[in-house]
């Protein structure tokens, strides 16, 4: 059951803008399963109204999809409060903005605004990156309890770059210091190339429930002027703590 499960998860994760309409054989060659195997798993999310079958006899994802996305929407809703700081912030920095929680241990990415030259970043709307070694999930682990770092301690810090944080001893220090200073950064920690600003937002108890990050390519952030860059994320941050409710 657990493996079926997981095999369906699967199979929606094999679809994209790009690739939105698949056959049987197209999963079970994604997958490396089996024909039959695949068929019985996509037939079951077919009768569930997770897949449709195309006219060519292929499936895409079907409108079950839209009405839990509405529920997921409604759940986060106050945070899409904070869009027209986010456009404005896009619209000051030129650079890649998101906004962030915290979900099951790592970061997940809630908004992705990009100005109108993006660069390329492997970031979503729903996908989850670590909290180590992200300025977003470190902006976030910084103002957790101590038991909730240990539990993500614990899971382990895989090395991404040669930046990358992986010491316990290292990342106490780096997270006692984001505290102080009230922001975080990630000089190519998560991705070689990339550098990140990300200040924390709180809610109207003083939480911290999110954060905000820019990101754009190292040798275009980490100049005379990142000290401007850090002050204008962390004073949107500040207003999106002010002005929405969290």
């Amino acid at each position: 059951m657990i493996s079926s499960i997981h095999t369906a998860f699967k199979v929606i994760k094999c679809f994209s803008h790009k690739t939105q309409e698949l056959g049987i054989s197209e999963f079970a060659a994604i997958l490396g399963k089996n024909r039959s195997t695949v068929h019985h798993i996509v037939l079951t999310m077919y009768n569930e109204g997770v897949l449709v079958r195309t006219p060519n006899r292929k499936y895409r994802l079907g409108t079950k999809l839209l009405s839990w996305g509405e529920m997921v929407h409604e759940q986060y809703k106050s945070f899409f409060m904070a869009t027209p700081i986010i456009d404005n912030l896009v619209k000051r920095t030129n650079e890649i903005v998101h906004l962030a929680i915290i979900e099951n241990e790592e970061v997940s990415y809630l908004i992705k605004k990009e100005p109108n030259k993006p660069i390329n970043i492997a970031t979503g709307i729903g996908t989850r990156q670590p909290l180590y070694c992200t300025g977003l999930g470190k902006a976030l682990l910084a103002f957790q309890s101590k038991s909730f770092i240990d539990k993500v301690i614990t899971k382990g810090m895989t090395k991404r770059t040669d930046n990358t944080i992986h010491t316990r001893e290292k990342l106490i220090q780096e997270l006692t210091q984001i505290r102080k200073q009230g922001y975080a950064i990630d000089n190519e920690e998560f991705e070689e190339g990339l550098f990140c600003i990300a200040a924390p937002i709180r809610d109207y108890m003083g939480n911290v429930v999110c954060a905000i990050s820019v990101t754009g390519p190292e040798f275009r952030m980490n100049t005379e002027r990142l000290s401007i860059r850090t002050s204008i994320v962390m004073s949107n941050a500040m207003n999106i703590s002010r002005q929405c409710d969290l």
